[in-house]
């Protein structure tokens, strides 16, 4: 006997199910459910799997290339000084990506040159916390420049004919259509000459009327700040170019060439007549305390 639903004109006839075949079909539905609830028991009770964190990649600073001071890095560069004492470095992370650039830029990039210039920036700077020399005016008229031209950034560039060099350096460097004005190295030459290629680098922004004011705030106007609304000379040469300064000057004194092969206390002696600077024990003591850290890198 066929069953056909009236209400539905056409429909196809639904055959009729014996009782035998009702308890088969029922006992397939029931083993269905049975099998999805053990499963989904089963799921619930695996433990979730931890997320993956993603491999950290080795941060790239400059064109592709990786950190050469890294924070860990910074955080081992502490020592005992014979002369200072207690020396540790505290550097934000703008100074830090600042310092990074420079090395590669001006091409300060083995573990000696850059153990070395470190050890000069420490003892110059008292790790990084004076970036402008100390003293008054008269003991800066003393040895011949003033409280605008006295050191500045990690290795204190000094005098008025350094930031003229200097200024003119970043000119040539970063202004489009100055690429071609003199740069005159104060090594081998004497004050005025080194004036002369500033002052004709002014000029020739001025003609072409390119502004050069970031560059020229670089030597000393001798304006009160609070007058013309700007710091020039030192003080500037600290807020926005403290390591560039510094590594500016090792690269154009040719500092890393004097070295020799073998890394140690002979190169930090070359460094620091080159540099200038006094207290060489100390200088000495910084470089052997950081060239372990460098000397295997990158960490």
């Amino acid at each position: 006997m066929e069953r056909v639903f009236p209400s539905v004109e056409g429909a196809l006839p639904v055959p009729e199910l014996s009782k035998k075949q009702i308890l088969i079909l029922g006992s397939l539905v029931g083993a269905c459910l049975l099998l999805s609830a053990a499963l989904l028991a089963v799921l619930v009770s695996r433990p979730q799997e931890e997320e993956k964190t993603p491999e950290t990649e080795e941060p790239v600073l400059y064109q592709g290339m990786p950190l050469l001071v890294t924070r860990g890095q910074v955080e081992q560069m502490s020592y005992t000084d014979s002369v200072m004492g207690e020396i540790t470095w505290e550097i934000s992370d703008e100074q830090l990506e600042e310092l990074n650039w420079v090395l590669w830029e001006y091409d300060i990039s083995t573990p000696e040159e850059i153990s070395q210039f470190l050890a000069q920036a420490t003892v110059e700077t008292r790790a990084g916390r004076n970036l402008t020399e100390t003293g008054d005016e008269e003991y800066f008229q003393r040895y011949g420049y003033s409280s605008g031209t006295r050191g500045a950034g990690y290795l204190h560039l000094t005098f008025d004919y350094g930031q003229m060099a200097f200024s003119t350096w970043m000119m040539k460097k970063y202004i489009q259509g100055l690429e071609n004005i003199a740069y005159v190295n104060p090594t081998g030459h004497t004050r005025l000459e080194v004036q002369n290629a500033y002052y004709k680098a002014i000029q020739t922004a001025a003609n072409l009327g390119l502004d050069v004011s970031e560059y020229s705030r670089i030597v000393y106007n001798g304006q009160d700040p609070e007058e013309s609304g700007y710091i020039t000379g030192a003080d500037y040469i600290a807020e926005r170019f403290a390591w560039e300064s510094a590594a500016y000057f090792w690269h154009v004194t040719g500092i890393s060439d004097t070295f020799s092969d073998m890394p140690g206390s002979e190169n930090t002696d070359l460094a620091s007549a080159l540099v200038g600077g006094g207290n060489w024990q100390s200088r000495r003591e910084a470089y052997a305390a950081f060239y372990p850290v460098f000397s295997i890198f990158p960490k």
